[in-house]
């Protein structure tokens, strides 16, 4: 059985975390090893992480240090995982109970890819809509990003997360390996809920985008400075 492996980064995520791990362990496919990277949480997030791995030593491993960011803990957890299949599922979020199952199929079908599917959206724990964007849109927009799966040799390759991006860094692994011609596969399932309201949607993440498409030449000098200031403008304004 192909042995999968996911990641999820935290920091005193103790609000959901624990439906994180619990939709991890409830998966239908059960040869997983599940890595927690959590950044020195100062709430109770550890107790939670610690009581499920106390209850599953064969599935759970997990490291509470300070880190350099999401991506840097992201990528500590890269380095640790032993599984052929790698997903990333962040501690405000959670699978679907088949996700793992549906990813594995379409894997053995299709080989050395990029997997990536059907994302439920929340705001405030509300429903507002599904999400499915194609790699053929990634000039211009990121697919979702808890929905993805990557066989580990794609990272071994390629490489892992880009620290030098504080927010985009994802985005810009999926243009790196677009770049390389690697094969997306999109799976029509819901294979991830995402809360939304995280560090993607601030104005940081926003200029990151901007300084990710200008580097990748997706953006002219003079479109990055007119986008930066039209937004810091705009903050500007709104804050008068």
């Amino acid at each position: 059985m192909t042995l999968v492996t996911i990641i999820t980064v935290c920091l005193n995520s103790d609000k959901h975390i624990e439906q994180t791990i619990q939709s991890v362990l409830n998966q239908s496919y059960n040869n997983i090893e599940y890595i927690i990277i959590d950044g020195k949480s100062t709430d109770s997030t550890l107790e939670i992480i610690k009581r499920y791995a106390s209850k599953h030593p064969s599935i759970i491993q997990y490291i509470s240090e300070p880190d350099a960011g999401i991506y840097n803990a992201m990528n500590k957890g890269i380095k640790m995982a032993k599984g052929e299949l790698i997903g990333i599922i962040n501690s405000d979020d959670w699978y679907e109970v088949n996700t793992v199952e549906n990813v594995l199929l379409a894997y053995s079908k299709n080989g050395l890819a990029v997997y990536h599917g059907i994302q439920r959206t929340y705001l405030n724990d509300k429903i507002i809509g599904l999400q499915c964007t194609s790699s053929n849109q990634l000039q211009i927009r990121m697919i979702e990003h808890p929905t993805c799966f990557l066989p580990k040799e794609l990272y071994s390759t390629y490489g892992i997360f880009d620290e030098n991006y504080k927010y985009a860094s994802d985005y810009e692994l999926m243009l790196r390996l677009q770049s390389k011609n690697i094969p997306f596969v999109m799976i029509e399932s819901i294979l991830a809920n995402f809360r939304e309201g995280g560090a993607s949607h601030r104005n940081t993440a926003i200029w990151d985008n901007y300084k990710l498409w200008l580097d990748k030449g997706l953006m002219t000098k003079k479109e990055y400075l007119y986008r930066s200031i039209m937004d810091r403008l705009r903050i500007y304004l709104g804050r008068r």
